[in-house]
């Protein structure tokens, strides 16, 4: 009966373990998205009001 249950320990710690790692990595993942989409969103945004001021400045 100890083996058994010694078995079942492991096999419950390693899917625990895993679970975590998958949903870690996951947020990670997605955090990384976010960050990215909004660099991304916000250097346009500089990139458009540069250029703006620029226009403006000519006239």
């Amino acid at each position: 009966m100890n083996t058994f249950m010694a078995i079942l320990s492991q096999l419950f710690w390693g899917v625990t373990v895993g679970a975590l790692s998958a949903a870690f990595s996951t947020l990670a993942k997605g955090l990384a998205t976010i960050v990215g989409i909004g660099g991304v969103g916000w250097y346009s945004l500089k990139r458009r009001r540069e250029r703006r001021g620029r226009i403006g400045r000519k006239d």
